[in-house]
């Protein structure tokens, strides 16, 4: 019964590890997207104003 129970716990563990690093990554993504968002309207708007006759 022992080694059922330590293997039970090892499933658990990795269970846990593997769903953080899921959760962790699915932050990067977005968190890139983020930011290449961001740098794309931020690309737009310098070339708008570096166009516009001032």
């Amino acid at each position: 019964m022992k080694p059922l129970v330590w293997l039970g716990i090892g499933l658990i563990v990795a269970w846990a590890i593997l769903w953080l690093g899921i959760k962790l990554a699915v932050f990067a993504v977005h968190a890139l997207l983020l930011i290449g968002v961001v740098l794309i309207g931020w690309g737009l708007l310098h070339s708008a104003r570096a166009d516009s006759p001032s």
